[in-house]
């Protein structure tokens, strides 16, 4: 008979924790969604794929768009992925946790519990950890601006380890056995949020908890059951990946085209890189000074944008000098003032959080505590990127798949686990447990480290409480561009906020250490305490959490979708209809915005992970010709005047950029030397480098000569170069993402050049059937050899690694989901037999 006493305080746990997360976002329940800044972004480029799936429910899915950059595969942005079964259940996991974002943080309040749990802390101390691990200001920053796979990443990293922790500590091998199938399971929910960086992090805590408990098996002698342990885990986490080829594939494949791949030209400059440019990759690196931020928020002035209230100076100097818009102006000051470019804010990890990590590392004893400590110090190393270069570098060349990722900064995740973990595990041993080796802590070490702790915590928060200017300047890069008359006004405001946030954290950590130390000594009932530390927690995260999602960031859903209402322009250019021109929008930031590629096929956007050839081709050419245009047309009084003042810019043009758009409420220029979406050419440039194949673009007139990679030279055979008759000429008849029609007629064989970006790994071109090579031409174009007389042209984007991933994820999932029954029903049939 099952005993539901015994498991009613998990289901109170996770009750609470729907509560906590609710009571958080209570928007979501007035049907509220967040004004998520890169949500709003990825619906624009991915507003093409999603439309073209809606109405075409009998075709093969998008795997292509032409909406950003030009063209690129749908692969980071948004591909409808079938064959892994185990997808089921994480949809169901997140339909059953409810709306977003508190759906989020019920998933990783969930997975930080269990974590708790299988390392034996108690379920009241594991579920205020839980509270600690979700509730740090980072998640909630993420969330804020829309970064929601890494989000769904973070949350399910808990999960993984506890199931690692699981499979280990389980006293038999059946648990065991469980433990790697919850393993397998996962692991593959956290990768099927898609965020491999946070991935990365993950791996290197599990590596480093494996070696900790290789340590323990070695010096406990039970290192065949380790090895056992390992091997089943090994081949549950290689399931679990397994499951997610049918999206690994395609997005590995991707990434050696892309700017994680590397730079082909960096390689002939004689350039060792891999991957990532690692300036560009360490543009933003945490600093040594910044550090404090993990126990003081405003340390740095939190947020790049921040509101400042109506008692600071600034506001004040604003009234004195009659600027009338004071109040919402104080909205939105530039408060942070560390090294990074900006910041959403601080990676606060609670100031009591901090004091019992401290805390820990000075009682706690064994392996655990130092795979903690070790992890926990690489990651900060790694944070800080530019500031601690040689140690970046190192991992940046000899570490595997490291130089594929940037922002450093966000390595700093692993913290927000090791802190609370290594933080409970000790108050479950001073509070819960017998102490080390059976025997308590003696009082004398607990009160040596808790005064040590408060030192290096309290005392800190109370030096800068007290002489907040030993800070720094407080000078932030964007003070340049304000008023004299606030500079040192807001210079006075950042000190006033560094100092309310050292005294708020002196209190909430001392509060917490005489609770400790109370409840350490019996002078404090552990059920009281208990209360007292799930409420000192809360409340620490709750309120700096809210000053990064709030009630100002959640706005009506119609409110949202108002951001892609057609603009004047963009309906005066969708009268054109054809299937495929390009628009390139001057009235934004270019390569920094997706939201015009909601209606448009378009030669910006934003990606972190263009393609590298396309990125090479805006630094040495369109950002060029963009100037060049902006000299052209400056002093234009109408669009008119504009449009007689547009000259030549052959790169644009051979991508066939038909608009550019001035102003939202402007009639779009027609540039009229756009070359159309496909042409002959009579003359060939062969080049032996990547180097010359680019640098050629400058010194040709590219609507009669291709710069075509010797590589490709075989494939040129007959190409007559022979002046071009009027009647010669290449039409599109048919446009979709995956498939490009074309009607070509030539009198002699004659190499076209398409206004389509070159990608090898899928596309295929066939003339009246017959399958034929795609060549590269003008370094990022299609090329066809195509004979003389009238030809059908097709290309098809058709990814083997798609087909074959769907594949190997069926097989590997349905072996995952078949092993996890068998293993239901043999623990069935045991117990069974063991109550008859």
């Amino acid at each position: 008979m099952i005993n539901y006493k015994k498991y009613l305080p998990y289901v109170i746990a996770v009750f609470s924790f729907a509560a906590a997360a609710y009571l958080f976002t209570p928007q979501v329940l007035q049907k509220k969604v967040v004004n998520q800044s890169d949500i709003a972004s990825w619906r624009g480029m991915a507003n093409e794929i999603i439309t073209y799936n809606e109405k075409n429910p009998d075709k093969e899915p998008a795997l292509w768009t032409n909406s950003m950059f030009s063209g690129m595969p749908a692969t980071s942005i948004s591909v409808i992925y079938e064959g892994d079964y185990t997808d089921y259940i994480y949809k169901l996991i997140h339909k059953l946790s409810g709306s977003r974002p508190p759906s989020y943080l019920l998933i990783s309040m969930i997975g930080a519990f269990l974590l708790f749990l299988a390392f034996g802390v108690s379920v009241p101390l594991s579920a205020i950890g839980a509270l600690a691990l979700t509730f740090c200001s980072y998640n909630l920053q993420i969330i804020q601006v829309g970064h929601n796979s890494k989000m769904v990443a973070i949350a399910f990293m808990p999960w993984v380890l506890a199931a690692v922790v699981f499979a280990y500590r389980s006293k038999s091998f059946r648990g065991a056995l469980a433990g790697a199938l919850f393993f397998a399971f996962a692991l593959s929910f956290q990768i099927k949020a898609n965020h491999p960086q946070i991935t990365y992090y993950l791996a290197i805590m599990v590596l480093g908890f494996g070696f900790a408990e290789l340590y323990n098996s070695i010096k406990e002698r039970y290192f065949p059951a380790f090895f056992k342990r390992s091997l089943i885990l090994l081949v549950a986490g290689l399931l679990g990946i397994a499951a997610n080829i049918n999206h690994l594939w395609p997005t590995y494949e991707y990434s050696k085209f892309t700017m994680r791949g590397g730079s082909e030209l960096a390689v002939e400059e004689g350039k060792e890189q891999k991957g990532l440019d690692i300036a560009y990759a360490t543009s933003w690196s945490y600093s040594p000074g910044e550090m404090p931020n993990l126990m003081i928020p405003n340390f740095n002035g939190g947020a790049s944008g921040g509101e400042l209230s109506q008692n600071s100076q600034t506001y004040k100097a604003l009234k004195d000098a009659g600027y009338a818009g004071a109040e919402q102006a104080v909205k939105q000051m530039p408060l942070y003032w560390g090294p990074q470019p900006f910041t959403a804010g601080p990676m606060y990890m609670g100031a009591l959080s901090l004091f019992i990590f401290i805390l820990g590392l000075i009682l706690l004893r064994g392996a655990v505590k130092w795979w903690i400590a070790v992890v926990s110090l690489i990651a900060v190393f790694l944070s800080w990127g530019s500031n601690m270069l040689f140690f970046t570098e190192f991992f940046f060349k000899y570490i595997p798949m490291y130089s594929k990722f940037r922002t450093v900064s966000m390595v700093l995740v692993v913290l927000q686990i090791t802190i609370p973990l290594l933080g409970w595990l000790t108050l479950s041993k001073l509070l819960e447990e017998s102490g080390e080796r059976g025997e308590k802590i003696k009082e004398d070490r607990v009160k040596r480290g808790v005064l040590i702790a408060l030192a290096l915590t309290a005392g800190f928060s109370l030096i800068f409480a007290l002489i907040p200017s030993l800070a720094g300047t407080f000078v932030s890069m964007a003070d340049a561009q304000m008023p004299d008359v606030l500079k040192q006004t807001l210079v006075n405001d950042r000190m006033s906020l560094l100092r309310a946030d050292a005294l708020r954290s002196l209190i909430f950590i001392l509060l917490g250490a005489a609770a400790i130390w109370f409840t350490y000594t019996g002078k404090l009932k552990k059920n009281l305490f208990y209360g007292v530390l799930a409420l000192l927690i809360f409340a620490d995260l709750w309120v700096v959490g809210k000053r990064y999602l709030n009630d100002s960031h959640f706005v009506k859903s119609r409110e949202f979708e108002n951001q892609y209402a057609l603009r004047p322009v963009d309906k005066m250019i969708l009268e054109d209809r054809d299937p495929n021109y390009r628009v390139l929008d001057l009235s934004i930031n270019t390569f920094n915005d997706a939201h015009v590629s909601y209606h448009h096929k378009t030669i910006g956007g934003y990606s972190p992970v263009k393609m590298q050839r396309y990125q090479d081709l805006i630094d040495r050419y369109i950002s060029v010709e963009m100037q060049q245009m902006g000299k052209d047309i400056s002093g234009s009084k109408t669009i008119e005047e504009a449009q007689e003042k547009i000259g030549n810019y052959p790169v644009l043009n051979m991508l066939n950029t038909r608009y550019i758009v001035l102003g939202a409420e402007n009639a779009p220029v027609v540039n009229s030397g756009a070359f159309g979406n496909g042409w002959f050419v009579n003359s060939i440039i062969g080049v032996n480098s990547t180097t010359e194949e680019i640098a050629s673009l400058s010194k040709i007139e590219n609507s009669l000569t291709a710069v075509i990679h010797n590589e490709f030279t075989a494939d040129l055979q007959g190409a007559s170069q022979d002046s071009l008759q009027a009647s010669e000429a290449i039409v599109l008849t048919e446009y979709s993402p995956n498939k490009l029609e074309y009607k070509a007629s030539s009198n002699q064989n004659r190499v076209a050049i398409f206004s389509e970006i070159y990608y090898p790994a899928g596309w295929k071109a066939y003339i009246d059937g017959r399958e034929v090579k795609i060549l590269r031409a003008n370094y990022t174009l299609r090329a066809l050899n195509i004979p003389a007389g009238e030809h059908i042209v097709i290309f098809e984007f058709k990814p083997e690694s798609f087909a074959k991933g769907e594949f190997w994820s069926r097989i590997t999932s349905g072996v995952l989901l078949i092993l996890s029954l068998a293993a239901i029903i043999i623990a069935v049939y045991k117990r069974r037999k063991l109550n008859s």
